[in-house]
């Protein structure tokens, strides 16, 4: 073990450049997109010194200023935090997080991380220096008793990651235990939280790292890589939002999915045939429930080659993809990186003759096993293997499939020959060659840059359209190419639950475009846990009933009433909320924010709301709080500062509040920001585009209220149009406005407020109701722009 330090300094070019006899750094402000970043970047050999990423991308130097202070260099910068090193047994401090120490090869080359961690590959040997690779570099951070830490991605457990180890290796593994860690994403990011003050850390390393934060020493976190370099960015807050916007913009942010994306879908593995696919969808429009996709698993294909389709059980997948198209409902295919190795077959002959797969540590091509078997893999870490597997998608395109769904792609195997299998860690050896590297070194950016080739080969061969690509595994930056779910859950309460925080962390990682499989994809599901998975489910932005070959079909209509009627309406409820979902999705993509948000991201001063994982916003103005537990019929509901409005009955609370509710299945309990304006519409059978003639404002009143709606094609990229509504609720006096930017014309618009008296006055036809379970509903005409109620 080696203390980095250094002796000597330079400041040029906007760069502090470190000296010392073995180790070299440098560190810099980096500025993308209106953000600001501190990179301190620390390496010994000498091929490292200009390491390029495969993240952030674009990113300038701009200047700051040097100046000693505290025996140490304290730079700064214009709205900046400050940054403050030390060169002797180099540290930092920065918006309170103190690192004492940078060390060298913490980690033995077999030994085991700071936390217990096993390791999972044999250290080999660098030629240039003889030092073993993947004994790599420790960050030592001193842990305040009151800092959480979120973020870090996938992973199983709480919201708060601290306490525990947590490993960044994309891991194959459909055991989902509270303890299970790594999954199937990497993401070496995490967002502190200390008082209500935040920062960011991010480690560009694609080595396999590890986050043990405070889960051996209390007072000691470490940041591990076992790489031969240490990249790491300091992102200033002080709100979590600020982190995340910062974050964001340095690795990139969502592209604007399509609209028919963000409705229901609907897959399983598998059906078996055509003619079974195209029933169920035909099964959804006969029971009126909304539908926007069907997915096809693996068994479409040929023997689990890729890029082919059956031909006894597909024989004719355009009169498929066009049967299912009249009925309004895209199909999807599933595409693995898995390539049979077979004498014929034009995939593998092709890639084979240009020397594209991955090659084994004596420069053979590496031949193992996954679904098809023998197996390779493409190296899609070099950029010609990427455009050529990009190209290979017009097969799909000719077929009518309109996205593709990347699995499989840690990259999981199942046998490498020459090798044994842990089977915990299912995937190549990290003495495979990708390029001119090790996988051990591109293991964690295999899945990011398949989804890379297939965005890219998506975007070039059909320009008019946007890409949908769905990804199990995934790096820092992910969200730029594709949306992802979180693998094989299973049908457990237990894995309802855990959703939220999985979700949300992926959420907080930058990840906005999220989803878990509804109703659970391994074991046997129920109609009361299908009906309350649906409803979590309505508001994943990406929401999918998904299940495994070996267990129960798990359709809507599988469980008869009145579970079916409870999910029938969930999926409504999804449908009545896509202007709402679609506007949040536009924001997601212009700041990094997801729809789907922890309180602490709006609240970040309430204490409460530090570890809360068992309720969540949607925006930042819906609280959702779904029933988690069997047979349960009231929860707790926690209310943070402010009025709040419940969504179904307009009766008032004043948070901070803990809240017994009922939670009846044909529901969720829902609570509206007062001052908020939140638009919806009437649900169809499918999406169309992304204009809303029957628009309906639902207005939880205050002295101010504002609501956004955008709107667009739903599709290509024409530009869309943001309209506002804006009021007050003063002195009885309800006043709204409706700045319609929208060149299409309107069915109608309609303002609905709850909880309220019949006004004594309007200046527009209103329609006044009671309903006997939810209370009055008062619905105003907003046609002609604007409308003024008084009572009183």
């Amino acid at each position: 073990m080696h203390e980095v330090t250094f002796t000597s300094h330079r400041f040029e070019n906007h760069t502090l450049f470190l000296e010392s006899w073995y180790f070299r750094g440098r560190v810099s402000l980096a500025g993308k997109e209106g953000a600001k970043a501190w990179r301190i970047f620390v390496w010994h050999r000498l091929q490292d010194a200009e390491k390029a990423s495969c993240v952030v991308e674009g990113a300038r130097p701009l200047p700051f200023q040097v100046r000693e202070h505290e025996g140490g260099l304290q730079l700064e910068a214009e709205g900046m935090a400050a940054l403050w090193i030390r060169l002797n047994r180099f540290g930092f401090r920065f918006e309170g997080l103190e690192a004492f120490e940078l060390e060298s090869h913490r980690f033995g080359p077999l030994g085991k991380a700071s936390g217990g961690a096993a390791r999972e590959w044999t250290a080999f040997h660098e030629e240039n220096d003889g030092l073993p690779l993947g004994a790599g570099l420790s960050l030592l951070i001193n842990e305040p008793a009151k800092r959480r830490y979120y973020g870090l991605g996938e992973r199983t457990g709480f919201l708060d990651k601290k306490g525990k180890v947590w490993t960044n290796w994309n891991t194959d593994d459909p055991h989902h235990h509270p303890d299970t860690d790594p999954l199937y994403q990497s993401h070496p990011f995490v967002l502190g939280l200390e008082r209500g003050r935040a920062f960011g850390l991010y480690l560009d390393e694609s080595w396999r790292t590890v986050f043990d934060l405070a889960s051996v020493e209390s007072q000691q976190s470490v940041v591990h890589t076992d790489g031969p370099t240490f990249d790491l960015y300091l992102i200033p807050g002080p709100s979590p939002k600020e982190v995340l916007t910062g974050y964001t913009a340095l690795v990139g942010r969502a592209k604007l999915p399509p609209l028919w994306s963000l409705g229901h879908h609907q897959c399983r593995y598998s059906y078996a045939n055509q003619d079974l696919a195209l029933k169920v969808a035909e099964e959804y429009r006969k029971r009126d429930i909304p539908l926007d996709a069907l997915w096809l698993d693996i068994d479409y294909m040929e023997g689990f080659k890729v890029f082919t389709f059956d031909r006894q059980r597909f024989p004719d997948v355009p009169a498929l993809t066009s049967g299912l198209e009249a009925l309004g409902v895209k199909t999807v295919a599933i595409v693995d990186p898995g390539v049979k190795k077979e004498p014929g077959y034009r995939i593998y002959e092709e890639g084979h003759s240009r020397g594209y797969f991955v090659r084994s540590h004596r420069d053979e091509e590496l031949v193992g096993s996954v679904w098809p078997s023998p197996a390779v893999w493409p190296d899609f870490s070099r950029h010609e293997v990427r455009e050529w597997w990009s190209e290979l998608h017009q097969f799909y395109l000719d077929g009518g499939i309109a996205g593709i769904w990347n699995d499989m792609n840690e990259p999981a195997a199942f046998t490498v020959e020459g090798h044994s299998m842990d089977p915990h860690n299912r995937t190549l050896p990290g003495t495979a060659k990708q390029g001119d590297h090790f996988h051990a070194e591109t293991h964690n950016l295999y899945g990011l840059q398949m989804c890379q080739s297939t965005y890219q080969g998506l975007r070039r061969l059909q320009p008019d359209k946007r890409p949908f690509i769905l990804t199990r595994a995934g790096f820092s930056g992910i969200q730029k190419y594709a949306m992802v779910w979180t693998g094989d859950n299973h049908s457990y309460w237990e894995h309802l639950e855990s959703s939220i925080p999985m979700l949300l962390n992926l959420g907080l990682s930058g990840v906005p475009f999220v989803g878990a499989d509804i109703g659970g994809f391994g074991g046997n599901t129920s109609g009361e846990l299908l009906a309350r998975w649906t409803w979590l489910g309505a508001f994943y932005p990406f929401m999918r009933n998904h299940s495994g070959k070996t267990s129960r079909r798990q359709e809507p209509w599988m469980f008869g009433a009145p579970w079916e009627g409870y999910i029938r309406e969930a999926v409504l409820f999804r449908y009545r909320m896509l202007p709402l979902l679609y506007t949040l999705a536009e924001q997601a993509c212009q700041s990094g924010l997801p729809p789907m948000r922890p309180l602490i991201m709006e609240y970040p001063q309430d204490l409460e709301a530090e570890t809360l994982c068992d309720q969540f916003l949607f925006g930042p103005d819906l609280l959702v709080a779904p029933s988690l537990k069997p047979g349960q019929n009231h929860r707790l509901v926690y209310l943070p500062e402010g009025e709040w409005q419940d969504f179904w009955s307009g009766e008032s609370y004043q948070g901070p509040l803990h809240l017994p509710v009922p939670t009846p299945f044909d529901r969720v309990p829902l609570f509206q920001r007062a001052g908020s304006a939140l638009p919806f519409t009437e649900a169809e059978a499918h999406t169309t585009d992304a204009y809303w003639e029957k628009l309906c404002w639902r207005v939880a009143p205050s002295k101010k209220i504002h609501g956004a709606l955008y709107e667009d094609s739903g599709d290509g990229y024409q530009p869309g149009a943001v309209s506002t509504l804006e009021g007050s609720y003063r002195d009885n006096r309800l006043r709204l406005s409706f700045h319609d930017r929208s060149s299409r014309p309107r069915e109608f618009v309609e303002a609905s407020v709850r909880g309220v008296a019949e006004p004594s006055w309007c200046s527009a036809p209103y329609q006044y109701s009671r309903d006997a379970e939810d209370g009055p509903v008062l619905k105003l005409d907003l046609t002609k722009g604007s409308v003024e109620v008084s009572w009183g």
